[in-house]
């Protein structure tokens, strides 16, 4: 075996810095102000967000030259030419780096992201775009660029730990101090400049369409076939059980189902992306059949997927995560249909169309920005002129009481305009200036200038007290507690039931309305007891079929509701309740409870305990 000399491997390093100058100089530029981000003290805030956004701006930089590099080489553009594009490069980056906020904003962090994605599926296929040809080319480029991305990245983590492990050794062994920010910065210098230019040492320059793909990993058909294939059915299965559910009980899906019909999609297409060269191989022709089908199958799934977040967007209007899941719907239902109907269905076209994608969302009145700050703006304005407080576009300015479930809702989207779009967004609705309003109001001690204080400011110029979404209307006059005459000591009577449960016990946090449930066993039945504190029931479930309602009213009434003493002490028959079904008897016995005495006499329970009995009919 031979080892590669030195002289072997800065020509490698120089031929690849010719290669892509640029993308290596913003990389180093990127790991130089990440070093100096970790190096700043914490009275140092006023600069952190400017290296951050230097960051970032080297990142999708080096991104887009590497992008444009794969395009010059592909068309062979003159050195001229080609020197005049990466010098847009910088261009472009210099003016999104002056485009960034000065603080971390949501909407910043996103359009980041968006970009980040779009630019990553741009180098997948830029060097394959308007070319024609079959789809050979493509496929081996992409798998060249992902072992390349596995082997870099590996490369860098077992070369990072060795030296940390050898910083150590020279630190005990030798009593060396060894700084602890030299850990991180080697960090940063081995995964900004090391990992990205041993990744770019060994990127693909080979552009041509072989007829055939000859080297085809065995381990990953072997993956792709006998694991992920074999996955994803049973998890199409799963999810179309859902829907026959849904078509049955008539009951809307839920929010997070969107999440599930999304990672079997992406893990479908990914699955059918790796077997892809395999398709016209004589043992393996099942994999087009699989393909069609999975697009097929894949359509009840989307529509699936539209209702669950059109129903979201019905009652909460249109969010960023929400837009993004009805883009990804459209675009999983586009991809469908052209697999589907295509005569000529090119791969090409996933990275391609989501590349286009991730740009055009990512700003304009149309991006994902535009149309949820339209929308829940939009929301919020009917609240505050339905309450009175906005009038021809601008606050009145005036004090009037506003009902809790209308302060909740206002808050909420207050809060998130200003987390997500910034509190300048709201500017033409007020006669003060923000910036100055925010600038000078007063802050307790410790609190931070944060979005939740910007927002208590907002909403203290509107007239509307900040209400978190759990709170819920005071009107509760006083406590009550109970429990029965000398209930201690004393033997239970058990004549005429089978079974005894000694420890009913629930509890719920003041205010709260929720349902809580115990587990019990009786013989061979088992027990589910549940506690409806908003209807004070107890709701039996002594097997499948049979459901037993304790109502808890009758004691409650019987209990006085303003009382000198702390705990009124009940007589017994004033604290059971005996109730039954035709295949069950049941008796409750309250040894005690308390609870929250509300407007209008209204009693609402915070604890309960005592024993129940039950007989089998």
């Amino acid at each position: 075996m031979n080892f590669p000399s030195i002289r072997s491997v800065f020509k490698g390093a120089s031929r690849s810095f010719l290669r892509f100058p640029l993308a290596i100089v913003l990389a180093v530029a990127a790991t130089v102000f990440c070093i100096k981000r970790s190096h700043l003290h914490w009275d140092e805030g006023d600069v952190y967000f400017w290296y951050v956004n230097i960051v970032a701006a080297a990142y999708l930089g080096m991104m887009l030259s590497i992008a444009l590099t794969v395009l010059a080489e592909r068309k062979q553009l003159k050195r001229g030419v080609a020197a005049a594009i990466q010098g847009g490069v910088l261009l472009l980056g210099a003016a999104y780096y002056f485009s960034l906020p000065d603080h971390f904003t949501a909407q910043a962090a996103m359009r980041f992201v968006l970009f980040a994605l779009g630019l990553h599926w741009l180098v997948a296929c830029i060097g394959f775009v308007g070319w024609g040809g079959g789809d050979n080319g493509f496929w081996v480029y992409n798998k060249r660029l992902f072992l390349r991305i596995l082997t870099s990245g590996l490369y860098t983590v077992v070369l990072y730990l060795g030296l940390v492990i050898a910083l150590s050794a020279i630190e005990h062994l030798f009593t060396i101090q060894v700084p602890n920010d030299l850990y991180s910065d080697l960090w940063f210098v081995l995964g900004g400049v090391f990992n990205t230019w041993f990744f770019l040492a060994g990127f693909p320059a080979d552009y041509e369409n072989p007829k055939t793909i000859t080297e085809y990993p065995k381990g990953l058909k072997v993956f792709t076939q006998f694991v992920l294939l074999p996955i994803l059915t049973v998890y199409l299965l799963i999810l179309y059980a859902y829907m026959i559910r849904i078509g049955v009980t008539a009951v809307w899906p839920y929010g997070w189902v969107s999440y599930m019909v999304l990672a079997f999609s992406v893990a479908g297409i990914l699955a059918i992306l790796l077997v892809w060269p395999l398709r016209d191989e004589k043992d393996n022709k099942w994999i087009s059949g699989y393909s069609r089908f999975f697009y097929f199958a894949l359509l009840p799934l989307v529509i699936l997927l539209g209702f669950a977040i059109w129903k979201r967007v019905a009652s909460y209007g249109i969010t960023e995560q929400r837009y993004f899941v009805l883009v990804l719907a459209c675009w999983l239902l586009f991809v469908a249909l052209y697999f589907l109907l295509s005569k000529r269905k090119s791969i090409r076209l996933i990275p391609l169309s989501l590349c286009v994608l991730a740009f055009v969302v990512s700003f304009g009145p149309w991006g994902a920005a535009g149309v949820s700050l339209r929308i829940q703006r939009g929301r919020l304005r009917a609240l505050l002129e339905k309450d009175r407080l906005m009038a021809d576009g601008r606050l009145t300015g005036q004090q009037v009481p506003v009902g809790l479930s209308d302060r909740k809702e206002i808050t909420g989207l207050t809060e998130y305009i200003v987390q997500m779009h910034g509190y300048k967004a709201l500017q033409p609705w007020f006669v003060t200036d923000l910036d100055s309003l925010i600038g000078h109001a007063r802050r307790p001690q410790y609190t931070a200038l944060d979005d939740q204080f910007r927002t208590r400011v907002l909403l203290r110029e509107m007239k509307i007290e900040y209400t978190n979404s759990y709170e819920v209307e005071e009107d509760r006059a006083e406590d009550f507690y109970a429990d029965v005459e000398k209930p201690a000591e004393e033997a239970i009577v058990t004549t005429g039931y089978d079974y005894l449960v000694s420890n009913i016990y629930f509890t719920v946090g003041r205010h709260q309305v929720n349902i809580d449930s115990s587990h019990y066993q009786l013989g061979k039945y088992a027990l589910l007891v549940r506690m409806d504190t908003a209807t004070n029931q107890l709701r039996l479930f002594p097997g499948k079929d049979s459901v037993l309602t304790i109502g808890l009213a009758a004691v409650l009434d019987a209990i006085p509701s303003h009382n000198e003493e702390q705990t009124v002490h009940m007589p017994r028959d004033k604290m059971f309740v005996e109730t039954g079904n035709s295949q069950w008897g049941c008796l409750l016995s309250i040894t005690r409870c308390n609870g929250d005495v509300h407007k209008g006499d209204k009693k609402m329970i915070r604890s309960l305990s005592g024993y129940l009995l039950m007989k089998k009919k």
